[in-house]
């Protein structure tokens, strides 16, 4: 029975693996460009970046109607305003097909300091790529599909990995330097994706509230049903006021005035400001950590404030999301963050690159190397552990019924080949 589990595991392991190193490759590549494109555009156009302190400022209106200019028709995404005093004004936009451009405004002298898109604009495209663009909704579905059987493929590696001959497990987490290259280089391979396995698999939760199938259509309808919705003034939906209008003069640095007044600290971004009419504009104070941040809803007719939440507002679900949004985002542990995630995109690398070479180098000529199927029946704790994790991940439960229906599909079509 356990040599016939072991190659079922190696057979899931093979296929999963197959199916995921290029998922692992690019989102490992595009995260961790994202992490860093912030430190990278501060570098490369600090003259965009950074400016000359002074006792006079421009309101926030007038630097807005100043991108406006610089970018007429296009879609306001957001203003961030730095609490950095020798910080740039950013106001981002989207072009037509959804691709941010960020526009920087001298804060003081009320001045274009210069317009970031497409390839110069790094966190703008890493982040969409990161997300699936440009195929929206098919992009988020497929991202998912490969974060689902990469988790298939840590649980698989895992049981292979576990020591069966009687040998402590912590030798084990060291790779056998004695035992000859090839094995070598597979210990190398198996011991990397232990020591990160469980960050892996946290890492891989962490990002499915933001797919498009298991954020919207599993995790949303559960939130409403066990009412742990993010309050509406930290959520990113339009949220309706009933006060249709523009803005007056001054109505951002109202807004502004009275979020700092209210003690919100750290740099402070505007959403909404091109939202649908009668919705509210949305302020957020950016902190390393969801838990020390604010929201706060202004009516955009004239400025009044119409809601506001704060950590004590979310429910414990909630609490949970965002928690694993700012580890994911590498914001949580501070400027010690973007390093932890780039040691785990470094080591999801280093498995799919290696793991594809053991691969090769040991699968027969002529041959995708996968063990056949096997006929025995699964142990039910392995039954119902596949079962659960296809019903808690139900692109990887679809996704493992086409691939039973295919391989069905395949053994009959070559068993009528043979009888030919």
């Amino acid at each position: 029975m356990v040599s016939s589990l072991r190659t079922r595991a190696w057979r899931w392991h093979l296929l999963a693996a197959l199916l995921v190193v290029p998922f692992v490759l690019w989102q490992s590549i595009t995260g961790t460009i994202y992490l860093w494109s912030q430190a990278y555009v501060d570098a490369r156009h600090s003259e965009l970046r950074f400016v000359s302190a002074s006792a006079e400022r421009a309101s926030v209106d007038a630097q807005l109607a100043i991108a406006r200019q610089a970018m007429p028709g296009a879609r306001v995404g957001s203003i961030l305003l730095p609490a950095d005093p020798l910080r740039s004004t950013l106001v981002a936009f989207e072009d037509a097909q959804g691709m941010p451009m960020a526009v920087f405004i001298d804060p003081y002298r009320g001045l274009l300091l210069g317009v970031l898109s497409g390839v110069d604009w790094a966190p703008g495209w890493s982040r969409k790529l990161h997300g699936g663009w440009p195929l929206g909704s098919v992009g988020s579905w497929l991202l998912e599909l490969g974060a689902c059987w990469t988790i298939v493929m840590v649980l698989t590696g895992l049981y292979l990995w576990w020591p069966r001959d009687g040998r402590p497990a912590l030798p084990v987490l060291l790779p056998r330097v004695a035992a000859g290259r090839r094995l070598f280089w597979r210990d190398l391979h198996a011991c990397v994706a232990v020591w990160f396995s469980m960050l892996i698999v946290l890492f891989l939760l962490t990002a499915m509230p933001w797919t498009s199938f298991w954020g919207e259509s599993v995790l949303r309808p559960v939130q409403r049903a066990l009412n742990q919705n993010v309050p509406a003034a930290a959520g990113f939906a339009p949220v309706l006021v009933g006060t249709p209008g523009s803005f007056g003069a001054q109505s951002l640095d109202r807004m502004v005035a009275d979020a700092r007044q209210n003690g919100m600290q750290g740099d402070l971004m505007l959403y909404m400001i091109d939202g649908p009419p009668g919705s509210a504009v949305s302020l957020r104070s950016l902190r390393d950590r969801a838990s020390e941040e604010q929201y706060v809803l202004f009516d955009r007719a004239n400025g009044a404030r119409v809601g506001a939440a704060g950590w004590s507002d979310f429910p414990p679900l909630a609490k949970g999301i965002a928690t694993g949004v700012d580890l994911h985002e590498g914001s949580y542990f501070g400027r010690v963050g973007p390093w932890i995630n780039t040691a785990l995109a470094s080591a999801l690398l280093w498995l799919a690159v290696t793991g594809v070479g053991a691969w090769w180098t040991r699968k027969p000529a002529g041959s995708a190397g996968i063990p056949p199927p096997v006929a025995t029946r699964w142990p039910l704790w392995v039954l119902t552990l596949a079962v659960a994790l296809c019903v808690l991940l139900p692109l990887l439960g679809l996704s493992v019924v086409c691939l039973w229906l295919g391989e069905r599909a395949w053994h009959l079509l070559a068993l009528a080949y043979r009888e030919r």
